[in-house]
C-alpha cells in the first residue's frame, strides 16, 4: 500500500484517539476503565489501523491488477475499430489515425506473442522450440493483414473523396465501398481465427490460408486502384468534352 496514504490513516487514528481520550470515561463503564485504563481506548484503535491497511492494501491491488492478455487483445481490437469509425466519420485526421493504427497494431504483435509464451509452461522442449517457429510466423501473418486493413481504410476513404469530387459516379463508388467491407470483414475473420486457433497443426493451416489472403488482398487492392484511376481519368475527359 501507497506510504503516504498508511500514514495518513496513523496519524488520524492517533489524532482520533487523542481527542476521544477526554471522553473515554463517559463513554465506557467505570469498571473497565478503570481496570484497563488507556488501552481499553488504544486496542481498538490498532484494530482499527491493521483493518484500514489491508482493507487499503486489497482495494490497491484490485485497482491495480492488469487485465488478461486475452482482454488486452479485444480492448486493442475495439480500440482500433474505434479510431477507424472515427477516421471514416472525419473526426480524425489521417496523421491521427495513421498514429493511433501504428501503434495498436504493433501492441496487438507483441500481445500475441506475449500470449503464446504463457502456454511454454506446459510444454516440452521440442514442443516450445516448434512454438517459437509458429510464433513468429503467426506475428508476421498478422502483421502482414492488420497492414492491409489499414490499407482497406484508407482506400475507402479515397473512394469516398474521389466520389465526392466527382470522379467517379455513385453506383460506382457503391460497389467499390461495398466490396472494400467485404474485404475488410474476410480480413477481420482471418485474424480472429488464427488468435484463436490453439492447436499447433491447426494454427500452420491458418497461418498459410492467412498467407494466402495477404497475397490476395494486395492483388485486389492494386486492381481497385488501376480501376479507379482508370475511371478517374474517363470521368475527367467526359466533362472536358462537355465544356
Amino acid at each position: 500500500m501507497n506510504r503516504k496514504i498508511t500514514t495518513a490513516i496513523i496519524i488520524i487514528a492517533i489524532l482520533a484517539l487523542i481527542v476521544s481520550l477526554p471522553f473515554a470515561e463517559q463513554i465506557i463503564p467505570k469498571e473497565l476503565y478503570a481496570e484497563y485504563g488507556v488501552l481499553i481506548m488504544i486496542v481498538p484503535v490498532i484494530v482499527l489501523i491493521v483493518l484500514l491497511i489491508i482493507i487499503g492494501s486489497v482495494i490497491e491491488k484490485i485497482a491495480n491488477k492488469k487485465p488478461k492478455l486475452e482482454d488486452q487483445r479485444n480492448e486493442l481490437v475495439q480500440e482500433l475499430k474505434i479510431a477507424e469509425k472515427q477516421f471514416l466519420k472525419h473526426k480524425i485526421d489521417k496523421k491521427t489515425y495513421d498514429g493511433i493504427s501504428k501503434k495498436k497494431n504493433s501492441k496487438l504483435i507483441e500481445v500475441e506473442s506475449n500470449i503464446d509464451s504463457q502456454k511454454k509452461g506446459s510444454l516440452s522442449e521440442k514442443e516450445v522450440k516448434k512454438l517459437d517457429g509458429i510464433s513468429k510466423k503467426k506475428q508476421k501473418v498478422l502483421k502482414g493483414l492488420l497492414e492491409q486493413k489499414h490499407k482497406k481504410v484508407h482506400e475507402l476513404k479515397i473512394t469516398e473523396k474521389s466520389y465526392l469530387k466527382r470522379k467517379i459516379d455513385e453506383k460506382t463508388f457503391k460497389q467499390i465501398r461495398s466490396k472494400i467491407s467485404e474485404e475488410l470483414i474476410s480480413i477481420d475473420s482471418k485474424i480472429k481465427i488464427i488468435q484463436t486457433t490453439e492447436q499447433i497443426k491447426s494454427l500452420e493451416m491458418e497461418l498459410k490460408t492467412g498467407a494466402k489472403e495477404i497475397a490476395k488482398q494486395k492483388k485486389s487492392s492494386d486492381k481497385r486502384k488501376k480501376q479507379l484511376t482508370e475511371l478517374e481519368m474517363l470521368e475527367e475527359d467526359l466533362l472536358s468534352q462537355m465544356r
